[in-house]
């Protein structure tokens, strides 16, 4: 069978390229002919797989959009291709796997925080409507639809009355070879050596990129009552910008800014919990990592991973990220909660193997499907 791949730009590692390269792997294994269509790949590393170069026309937001869409539809024409599986919003897919967020309830989401004017420009904006645009193209023309989460699979229907695509929930997986208990004390103890913290003191973690949309300000504002409490932050933003915000809100003292890590399974270990208070998140690969590790985590009912959360068993769900005395009383019980076996127990069968046997059967069950009508 020929299966092909979109991705925008495929390089194999983080979580979403994890996902991938193993479910291409699986593929391959079973004899499959695997394709990825993308724009940008890394070219040091051999794959077992053809790549098709996509064409991007940078000009604007909306000319990356649109102009994807199309290079992809093209290749795709070109192509005897049993089945195209896309992670993007494309139309010219069976199957749409919708492992970022649903953009129409994103600019609804963002405006819950963000200044009146902002969400007056999203409404105008030529490249936050192409985006919208483009996913209604992609969910009118796409017949099977995998949500990361139950959240996603509820936001999709709403924006999305019409929508007569096959909707299928298939929660994100770990590795169980990297996200482990295993080297928890160890790693626990160098780690809190190297940063000058001691083992008893508590410890939350903050992973994530794009701060102010994961609730790093409002994290920050509920350690204003908690000056016990130390924060590690790691991940990709405007690092000296978040300095002044802690030194504004009299934190700084409080908080340790780490550079990215591809070690973050030693972090998970380091900590007594892991933070996710989200505006908005599909599901979040790091409250299912850091809970694999036995480490509980505090998460909004904005993330689709609070559906993992069992509340006062390996962490809380806060009712969204400005509840500051909510968020507050979420982390002193979960300082409580005792680390370890149980807590990894919890996602035992949210493994990646789980994760890429369901999506083999989706696969399987959209060969012959029709591809997108291209709206």
């Amino acid at each position: 069978m020929r299966i092909a791949f979109i991705k925008q730009k495929y390089v194999p590692f983080g979580g979403g390229e994890g996902y991938l390269s193993a479910l291409l792997d699986a593929c391959a294994e079973k004899g499959h002919e695997v394709h990825v269509i993308t724009t940008r790949w890394d070219n040091s590393q051999a794959f077992p797989f053809t790549v098709h170069a996509a064409q991007i026309n940078k000009l604007s937001r909306r000319s990356r959009v649109m102009s994807f869409a199309d290079s992809v539809n093209k290749i795709v024409q070109s192509h005897p291709f049993d089945v195209v599986f896309s992670l993007e919003r494309t139309t010219s897919q069976q199957i749409w796997r919708a492992g970022d967020c649903v953009y129409a309830k994103w600019l609804k989401q963002r405006s819950l925080y963000e200044p009146s004017f902002k969400s007056l420009f999203n409404r105008l904006s030529f490249g936050q409507r192409a985006v919208v645009e483009m996913e209604r193209r992609c969910v009118a023309s796409t017949p099977y639809i995998i949500a990361n989460s139950e959240m996603i699979r509820q936001d999709l229907e709403e924006a999305y009355p019409q929508m007569t695509a096959r909707v299928e929930v298939i929660y994100n997986g770990y590795d169980p070879a990297r996200f482990s208990l295993a080297g928890r004390d160890e790693n626990r103890a160098q780690l809190r050596q190297q940063l000058g913290l001691s083992i008893g003191e508590p410890v939350l973690l903050f992973a994530a990129s794009g701060w102010r949309r994961k609730g790093l300000l409002e994290l920050l504002q509920a350690l204003q009552e908690q000056p016990q409490v130390k924060l590690l932050v790691v991940g990709r933003d405007k690092v000296a910008e978040w300095k002044q915000v802690a030194a504004k809100l009299k934190v700084d003292s409080q908080v340790i800014f780490l550079e990215p890590r591809r070690d973050i399974q030693r972090l998970y270990h380091a900590v007594d919990a892991t933070m996710l208070p989200s505006w908005y998140d599909s599901f979040g690969f790091v409250t299912l990592e850091s809970l694999a590790c036995g480490t509980p985590a505090v998460v909004s009912r904005f993330a689709g991973s609070h559906e993992l959360i069992r509340p006062g068993h390996n962490g809380m769900v806060v009712s969204r990220p400005d509840a500051i005395e909510e968020l507050r009383s979420a982390i002193d019980a979960v300082l409580r909660l005792e680390t370890g076996a149980a807590i990894a127990a919890s996602v035992a069968g949210y493994t990646l193997a789980n994760n890429v046997q369901k999506t083999l059967a989706v696969i399987a069950r959209a060969v012959g499907s029709p591809q997108g009508d291209r709206q």
